[in-house]
């Protein structure tokens, strides 16, 4: 289908599931506003939203919406998007930018300092249907990334019929890791037909934007923090390097003959197989014991963060899953404590989800997910290149599930001419990263000492970051 005539069929969509609104329509969300959060000791001095957005057929995706502590009345509005593909931007919510985390009993909730809404509208919308509380009524849970893209953009269109006192405010679609699909994707169709949306820019963290960079990018990684040595490495080079050791002439992920696929594979092994944290090579990796493991979820292979990241670093490498009952998870996040939360009744009433009939878990269990794309690249250039936007790429320097050094170079490959050198920035007087500007309002920058999810390491910088992307503070 040309994209011409997706959006055309998105655009007749759009007059079914956005009727037009009468006067006093700013009110018409008011039925999803969260009254009384249980865990919560007391209220908010911030209104939040919680209810479904229509998406096509008779998907429903689940939104959280949270108004900014500082000036909900102009302050941009910002949608965050877990990745996956099929995890919940409710993980995102209440262990990363969010402004409530579980307490350490498990039962209670304490008020994040570093959340997103400090200087920020928020939405965190739970996407494709079958993930988190998001649900088809007809049961079918297959989709892939073009599906989801569309019903994104009408979940998207929705809201602002939902709230439209907030058409006039500038918008930001940001999102982490599988986010790195969906991020442009939805950016792509709001640019094309935005009905009023301010799309102002795009900010993607630790983003799975090129299979073959990451993957090629990940052996280097590993080479120059010394997790293979010298023998292996230069084994690698001489049969998968083409004669010169560098981005553009090593492929370690193309198995360009038996003797590059077996040290590709040792080398793979060393990231795969002993135990190492690939969301944060420096935090503690999983215990190899199976009686003192300390597992984060229940269910199927395949059901957590960790899980999916895995899947998207291994594909990147072309290679397959050797130990596929191993179930990782970062030691310093109790999902499990998140998933008892939602599934109580009284939260599922309180967030007016009790209607969903599935059972709330990390990333889903029951979706099809189908992916279509390998590269972003054309996508982020497209969007780019229209001179209206600004796109942030933003990395945790120590992540192996989608590498700092993939994302720079794909950064690299677009073309664009370097507006700055590669140069620190701070928090307070400390180094918090590096970062350089190229043309068309282009950044790239990374977060030192930070994996996977860099608001839940490094918190007061990514509050820092998105601050200065969002209201043009240099770095």
């Amino acid at each position: 289908m040309t994209m011409i005539f997706r959006v055309a069929t998105l655009a007749a969509t759009l007059l079914l599931l956005c009727p037009v609104q009468t006067q006093g329509s700013q009110d018409f969300g008011r039925n999803d506003e969260v009254w009384q959060l249980p865990g919560l000791a007391k209220q908010t001095s911030f209104r939040h939203y919680s209810g479904y957005l229509r998406a096509g057929g008779s998907r429903l995706l689940h939104y959280w919406y949270v108004e900014s502590e500082r000036s909900p009345e102009t302050d941009p509005v910002v949608l965050w998007m877990n990745g996956g593909p099929g995890c919940s931007s409710l993980l995102g919510l209440m262990t990363e930018l969010g402004p409530f985390h579980m307490a350490s009993d498990g039962l209670n909730l304490t008020m994040n300092p570093y959340s997103w809404n400090k200087v920020a509208n928020v939405i965190f919308l739970e996407a494709p249907a079958g993930v988190g509380f998001s649900y088809d009524p007809s049961g079918d849970y297959h989709t892939n990334d073009d599906q989801t893209a569309d019903d994104n953009y009408l979940a998207v269109q929705q809201f602002f019929a939902k709230f439209p006192n907030l058409k006039d405010h500038d918008f930001y679609i940001t999102g982490e890791s599988y986010g790195g699909i969906y991020v442009p994707m939805l950016a792509s169709r709001v640019l094309q037909d935005p009905r009023g949306i301010r799309l102002k820019g795009i900010a993607i963290g630790n983003g799975y934007l090129d299979a073959q960079l990451l993957g090629n990018a990940l052996v280097f990684f590993g080479y120059y923090h010394g997790l293979y040595g010298l023998s292996l490495w230069t084994r690698l080079t001489e049969n998968c390097c083409n004669g010169s050791v560098s981005q553009h002439s090593c492929n370690f992920q193309g198995h360009v003959s038996d003797k590059c696929n077996e040290e590709v594979e040792e080398a793979s092994y060393v990231i795969r197989d002993e135990g190492l944290n690939i969301y944060n090579l420096y935090d503690r990796g999983e215990d190899r014991d199976n009686s003192s493991r300390h597992f984060r979820g229940h269910g199927p292979r395949g059901t957590t963060r960790m899980d999916r990241s895995r899947e998207l670093m291994l594909k990147s490498l072309n290679r397959a899953l050797t130990t596929p009952n191993l179930r990782l998870e970062p030691p310093c996040i109790d999902e499990q404590t998140v998933i008892r939360y939602f599934n109580r009744e009284d939260v599922k009433v309180a967030l007016h989800v009790d209607k969903s009939p599935l059972r709330w878990s990390t990333c889903s269990d029951v979706l099809k997910y189908e992916s279509q794309y390998e590269t972003m690249r054309p996508v982020v250039k497209e969007l780019v290149d229209s001179g209206t936007l600004k796109t942030l790429i933003y990395n945790g320097d120590v992540d192996m599930a989608c590498n700092f050094l993939g994302d720079e170079w794909i950064v690299n490959t677009l073309g664009y001419a370097p507006t700055s050198t590669y140069k620190p920035w701070k928090h307070g007087k400390q180094v918090a990263g590096f970062f350089q500007t190229y043309e068309r309002n282009l950044t790239f920058l990374t977060i030192k000492g930070s994996g996977h999810m860099v608001p839940q390491d490094k918190p007061a910088h990514a509050l820092q970051m998105i601050s200065n992307f969002l209201f043009g503070t240099p770095f």
